[in-house]
């Protein structure tokens, strides 16, 4: 009669504590497979690329210094015109698309 008991309690314990130990679990965010998407893809699904994000497109691929960003259109689309400084200190100016982070001259 006694472990019947104990069988019991234990049984609902369980039943009361398993939905609370699989919400815990579904709390951990985004699918890990999402970081394998394409950084332009992300973008995409995020509004588009922000300021700072240009300005580290550029630096990253022109290296140098990034001297100004500002937002405009070209071609009906909208860009940010990035100017910088390179290391051999010679002025250039490129313009990364906002949706997709592609950089053209």
């Amino acid at each position: 009669m006694k472990s019947s008991r104990t069988f019991i309690r234990h049984f609902l314990f369980l039943i009361v504590l398993f939905p609370g130990l699989c919400a815990a679990s579904w709390q951990g965010g985004p699918a890990p497979q999402r970081e394998n998407f394409r950084h332009e893809f992300r973008w995409v699904q995020d509004g588009g690329v922000s300021r700072e994000k240009a300005a580290s497109i550029v630096k990253r691929r022109f290296g140098g210094k990034i001297l100004s960003v500002s937002e405009t259109r070209k071609q009906g689309q909208v860009v940010y015109r990035v100017k910088g400084l390179s290391d051999k200190s010679q002025v250039y100016v490129v313009f990364v698309d906002k949706k997709s982070g592609r950089i053209s001259r």
